[in-house]
């Protein structure tokens, strides 16, 4: 477990709590204003802050500094946590009203509309007024399920994100390429940018057969191939994605036996 599950969970897997969807938990005016500027502003905002980390980063003195302002937003503010298939199923089935909208960073990265973002209760509530995504839609659970097995299928990784911790309002469904946090998380690896998952990936070595497909589809490096087998390395986030691509399914995930 983390320690969000320890503060935000009783003990057990944190974003699976009823409690951080509530729209009760929600309503709060700061917590409010925070989401409609994220949507609002996204664009403006990422710049900013990326501006302001750059150059902090190539001053000695308060590049520590800057470490430690970054994960607390990352922490406090919009946190984010890999979940595999099976939990992002499960926590579709929570909120009362799940929706689905364009992919902010995919209309910022390349100006397309891609609809692969789930949003929850309230955010979705806020999201709906600001006119860049009045497109969205609300979908049932089975076609939300549907779209979160159409993302496993291409390669795509589940993230639940806050909108100030704890109260969960969307899962991102991304890769390195399309993702502007994947970007951050490769720009700044020193950071917590995206939260590593509650399990980690199990090799059959038995029915490995070399061929370097989960390695590929691997989002996060790792997966690295010796004397003909495929290894998982301490880079694994507990996505699963490699499970979905292995071809004699001799990939599972095991729990996580430490706090992370």
């Amino acid at each position: 477990m983390c320690e969000f599950c320890i503060q935000h969970g009783a003990g057990k897997k944190w974003y699976l709590a009823a409690k951080n969807y509530a729209d009760e938990l929600a309503r709060s005016e700061e917590r409010e204003l925070f989401i409609k500027d994220f949507f609002k502003n996204y664009e403006r905002n990422y710049q900013k802050k990326i501006g302001k980390t750059d150059i902090a980063m190539k001053v000695p003195f308060i590049r520590e500094y800057a470490k430690i302002k970054i994960n607390s937003y990352f922490s406090q503010e919009h946190s984010g946590q890999v979940v595999p298939l099976e939990d992002a199923i499960s926590i579709c089935s929570i909120p009362g009203r799940v929706s689905v909208i364009d992919c902010p960073c995919q209309k910022y990265l390349t100006g397309k509309e891609k609809r692969q973002c789930i949003l929850f209760g309230t955010t979705a509530n806020i999201v709906e007024n600001i006119p860049e995504f009045s497109n969205i839609s609300d979908v049932s659970f089975e076609n939300a399920t549907t779209l979160l097995k159409l993302m496993e299928d291409q390669g795509k990784v589940h993230t639940v994100w806050t909108f100030k911790t704890p109260y969960i309002g969307a899962i991102c469904n991304c890769n390195q390429r399309e993702c502007l946090l994947f970007h951050l998380k490769n720009k700044y690896p020193s950071t917590e940018i995206i939260r590593r998952g509650h399990e980690i990936a199990d090799i059959d070595n038995d029915l490995c057969i070399g061929c370097g497909k989960c390695q590929e589809i691997c989002q996060f490096g790792g997966v690295v191939l010796t004397d003909g087998k495929a290894k998982i390395n301490s880079n694994c986030y507990g996505c699963g994605i490699c499970r979905k691509f292995c071809p004699t399914e001799g990939i599972k995930l095991i729990p996580l036996q430490i706090i992370i």
